[in-house]
């Protein structure tokens, strides 16, 4: 696939701008990747055939492919062109544009979803099936704030494909974990979102929900399981600063709501450590202080006189005098 529209694809963008009666946003991300040029490469020229499009650079959300974003609900990890262009210039101008594929029923059902539903779909240029499909899933992100969707090109990005063991496009995947090859039922989707156990939400769903100023909904929900969820511990380890501050708020209230249960964290972060940058280990070191738990001690005191950066053995020292 390439940046460069050709004439149709070209003669199509102009005429969706001339019925577009508002500026409208369209932001992207770069992540410095092979791809980088070919995003905004492809945002500037939609820019320039369209001037109602307002393109601009987000630096904050995490992604880690080039990304374009639609609102706060709609991610593109592919370059729309072909068959994909025409759904995804129309919910760039009207973000409720295929609400109306979702059934008065499934509506009904998609007002109880109070976790987040992260939705992906591979798609594939030229897949005569693939359109449909996305279609669908724009009309459920429209129809509930809870639903986010990516589109991801898997012959744009291969190495996403094979570590997400795509074989057929179009293939949706609900929070890494059910997936479904060709047509999808948006009622089975529903049914889904609805009987998952919360304690199975991978990192992105629960740092969706702190990113939305939920953090002490998702420490009522481990306090409710009696569990720290593995995706949470993802986020206490995530790269991002960001996003380990959310972490660390939700850990805050877990503390304050549950001590017994917030000492459990000392395990998974002990196992964790060794395999995170220094900054990282540093934001570690602080929530085991934070964790109340004795069971912290023998460890924090080994990375105190260990061979780690100045820094994290600092860290160390502070989280033991928290403790003691």
């Amino acid at each position: 696939m390439t940046t460069i529209l050709d004439e149709r694809e070209t003669t199509q963008i102009r005429q969706w701008a001339e019925g577009v009666a508002n500026g409208v946003t369209l932001r992207f991300a770069t992540v410095d990747h092979a791809m980088d040029d070919r995003f905004r490469s492809f945002a500037n020229l939609l820019s320039d055939l369209a001037p109602c499009v307002h393109v601009k650079k987000d630096g904050d959300t995490p992604v880690t492919l080039p990304s374009l974003f639609i609102g706060s609900r709609v991610t593109y990890q592919a370059l729309p062109q072909d068959r994909e262009l025409d759904p995804f210039i129309t919910v760039l101008a009207d973000a409720n544009a295929f609400s109306g594929r979702i059934s008065g029923e499934v509506r009904e059902r998609l007002a109880q979803l109070a976790l987040p539903a992260l939705l992906k779909v591979y798609i594939t240029p030229h897949c005569p099936y693939c359109p449909t499909t996305v279609a669908l899933l724009l009309g459920l992100a429209a129809c509930s704030d809870q639903v986010r969707l990516t589109v991801i090109d898997g012959e744009l990005f291969p190495d996403a494909a094979v570590k997400d063991r795509i074989s057929a496009a179009p293939t949706v995947i609900l929070d890494d974990q059910f997936r479904w090859t060709g047509s999808v039922d948006a009622g089975e989707l529903v049914t889904l979102m609805l009987d998952r156990d919360p304690a199975s939400l991978g990192a992105d769903a629960l740092r969706s929900m702190i990113e939305e100023g939920n953090a002490e909904g998702v420490a009522r929900m481990m306090i409710e399981r009696g569990k720290i969820f593995d995706g949470f511990v993802d986020l206490l380890g995530h790269p991002r600063w960001s996003v380990r501050l959310g972490a660390m708020v939700a850990f805050e209230s877990l503390v304050e709501e549950d001590a017994k249960l917030a000492e459990d964290i000392v395990s998974p972060l002990t196992a964790l450590f060794d395999d995170v940058d220094d900054m990282v280990r540093g934001d570690l070191l602080h929530v085991l202080g934070e964790s109340g738990s004795q069971r912290a001690l023998p460890f924090l005191s080994h990375v105190v006189t260990a061979d780690y950066d100045a820094e994290v053995r600092a860290a160390a020292r502070e989280a033991v005098e928290k403790l003691e």
